[in-house]
């Protein structure tokens, strides 16, 4: 909790007002607390978009007014070219139509020449690393409406590094495996409800691929209000990467009645996942969502389900996501690949350290100061290597 209750918990406009006000009182304090910030923001969300274009990007480290010369560097990356540009143009022109009902065409366009600066820049200066999906430009939408161009970019580069890093590879492997984690996480919120969905045995339920689109624009793409769409984003930009799991696990909890009137007719329940609706009249609200969501999470968190599950996730960074002063970061690798860097970084250590016949010791200990200084990652693999070359005994 962020406050302790002091008499009847606010309602409606009053608890929006207290919320307004506890954010404000935050923001004034130097330094920032992040972390307390961080905990607000997922349980009571931001109220408005004025709050959200400050709080936003400090959640996420990219406040501030930039280094000296960005204004110049985006304008120059917002015109490159990219491995990914044509499917970015095709992306633009069905685009923006939800938030930009009534509008003048002119205008629409105007608004979808600065998204695609936004998105061809994100790709374009991150070196290669970033690759374009279709669903990134509804985030980046999302972003532009509530925060203006350049924070836009700001907040959308830092996420293809953190929060969206398994989505921004060069394939799907990441994202998809990363499913895995839905119904271990369903069965916790209800446990009728998943013994249903297993006991029909359906091949097209055997990952919920249903639920990749939702994972991988942060249901950007199906919840057309701005201001619903915008609490969401509230609790994934305070949260862990893989929040967009739970709050889709709450979501199906919903549907529970429409789920079980399919029967045992596999294929039903499979399209009546496929077309599910949020946020409409009678369902959960986006503060009600965002709140069950965060409860589910404290419940159990990704790491520890996977651990308790014995799953295994060698393509997905976000499962080992991480807090470091108040905000989520994410492994540059994942889990597989860190894997076999250590066992191949031992493999070098230990040759460079056990004797060979005809190779001097100055030349073994110069090639191990090469080696040394020149893996990159080596500090942040330090307690996986120290483990391997523990349980390894150098080779003895």
């Amino acid at each position: 909790m962020v406050r302790s209750a002091r008499g009847p918990r606010p309602t409606g406009d009053a608890r929006a007002t207290e919320t307004v006000a506890l954010v404000n009182e935050m923001l004034v304090e130097r330094p920032v607390d992040i972390t307390r910030l961080r905990k607000l923001v997922a349980i009571r969300g931001l109220v408005t978009n004025g709050l959200r274009s400050r709080v936003w990007p400090l959640l996420m480290g990219v406040d501030g007014p930039g280094p000296p010369g960005e204004a110049a560097r985006y304008a120059v990356l917002a015109r490159s070219t990219h491995k990914d540009s044509h499917v970015v143009e095709c992306d633009m022109a069905r685009s923006l139509w939800s938030y930009t009902e009534g509008w003048a065409e002119e205008e629409r366009e105007a608004r979808r020449a600065a998204l695609r600066r936004v998105l061809d820049a994100t790709v374009a200066s991150n070196s290669g690393g970033v690759h374009y999906y279709q669903g990134l430009h509804d985030i980046a939408a999302v972003l532009l409406f509530v925060c203006g161009e350049r924070a836009a970019h700001r907040l959308l580069r830092a996420l293809a590094a953190s929060h969206l890093r398994d989505c921004t590879r060069p394939d799907l492997a990441a994202a998809t495996e990363s499913l895995r984690l839905l119904y271990p996480i369903l069965q916790q919120c209800d446990p009728e409800l998943h013994a249903h969905i297993m006991e029909l045995q359906e091949p097209a339920l055997e990952v919920p691929y249903f639920a990749l689109s939702w994972y991988m624009t942060w249901f950007a793409h199906d919840v057309p209000s701005l201001p619903q769409i915008a609490r969401l984003f509230d609790l994934f930009l305070a949260s862990h990467p893989l929040m967009p799991l739970y709050v889709a696990a709450v979501a199906i909890k919903g549907e529970r009645q429409q789920i079980f009137a399919c029967g045992g007719d596999g294929l039903l329940v499979y399209a009546a996942l496929k077309k599910m609706r949020f946020l409409q009249p009678g369902q959960l609200s986006a503060d009600e969502l965002a709140q069950q969501a965060a409860a589910l999470y404290q419940a159990v968190p990704p790491a520890h389900l996977a651990r308790q599950r014995g799953i295994q996730l060698e393509h997905s960074a976000a499962i080992d996501a991480y807090l470091s002063e108040g905000r989520w970061h994410v492994p540059a690798e994942p889990r597989g690949a860190r894997s076999l860097f250590a066992r191949q970084t031992v493999q070098q250590l230990q040759a460079l350290f056990l004797p060979k016949e005809g190779v001097p010791h100055q030349r073994r200990t110069a090639a191990l100061a090469a080696v040394v200084t020149s893996l990159t990652g080596l500090a942040a693999m330090g307690a996986v290597l120290l483990a391997q070359m523990q349980a390894a005994q150098w080779g003895r």
